[in-house]
């Protein structure tokens, strides 16, 4: 076993299988989980699978047993209760060689007046004892317009946007090389604000803005109404796109999928 084993959680998901791409590439030991063997298919042979449950204590205990670097994202069913899951993983983590964890949140920090809910993990997160964390503050994904988009977002709004493959590239250099110490944020913005106008006209298409429901109101109206906080963009946490697949262009050739009208 080399001397930095990393483990991979959410491992067949978007952000989570390309951070797997990049550790391969790069030679490193790494453990890969996820709730399906066959969604990590494509990772047999070139890395250890862990097939099971973030809701499965015996699981996470197993899989923390080997790591010494940690990549963190939080199903979305146990970020409703950010203090009992920190709790919960910080318990789960005591006595294994975990000493490095890069967690995944979002650059948006306040929401209808309250900090959102994976600013409030990171509150919980940072009071675990004997582990360094690095919250990576992402914009959107480019991706989230896989999703839907058309949205009920006001076509106007402005939100930063990133490629899933920047954000991999960069947490898979801190999980490679983890230097960081004690609780830090590195705020990650993309290469500039989008309006949904702009996006669906880059996708060749005219946005229309959806209606709210019942269901989605909760969420986009604090948006739609300002009664929202985004990280401040600097040079700092502007993308300086080094690369072609960190960019909007590249998402939508390679990436995109169309949806029907």
């Amino acid at each position: 076993m080399k001397s930095n084993y990393i483990l991979v959680l959410g491992a067949a998901g978007n952000i989570g299988s390309k951070i797997a791409h990049e550790l391969l590439a790069a030679g490193a030991t790494v453990a890969l989980a996820g709730r399906s063997r066959n969604r990590l298919q494509q990772f047999e042979g070139k890395a250890t699978i862990l097939e099971g449950d973030f809701s499965d204590d015996a699981f996470l205990q197993q899989a923390f047993a080997g790591a010494t670097s940690l990549f963190l994202t939080i199903p979305d069913e146990h970020l409703a209760n950010p203090a009992a899951t920190a709790a919960r993983l910080g318990k789960l983590l005591q006595g294994t060689p975990v000493t490095h964890i890069v967690n995944i949140s979002n650059s948006i920090i306040y929401k209808a007046g309250a900090p959102t809910r994976l600013v409030a993990m990171e509150q919980e997160l940072n009071k675990l004892l004997g582990v360094h964390i690095k919250h990576l503050r992402c914009a959107n994904f480019f991706e989230n317009l896989n999703w839907g988009l058309h949205t009920p977002y006001a076509p106007d709004l402005k939100l930063p946007y990133i490629s899933s493959y920047e954000v991999a590239s960069i947490a898979a250099r801190h999980l490679l090389h983890p230097t960081f110490e004690g609780k830090t944020v590195e705020v990650l913005l993309g290469p500039r604000d989008y309006t949904m106008a702009e996006l669906a006209a880059a996708a060749g298409v005219q946005y229309e803005q959806l209606p709210y429901t019942s269901e989605n109101e909760f969420f986009y109206k604090p948006f739609n109404e300002g009664d929202f906080k985004v990280e401040a963009r600097t040079k700092e946490n502007t993308s300086v796109l080094t690369e072609p697949r960190f960019t909007l262009e590249y998402f939508l050739e390679n990436d995109f999928v169309k949806q029907l009208a």
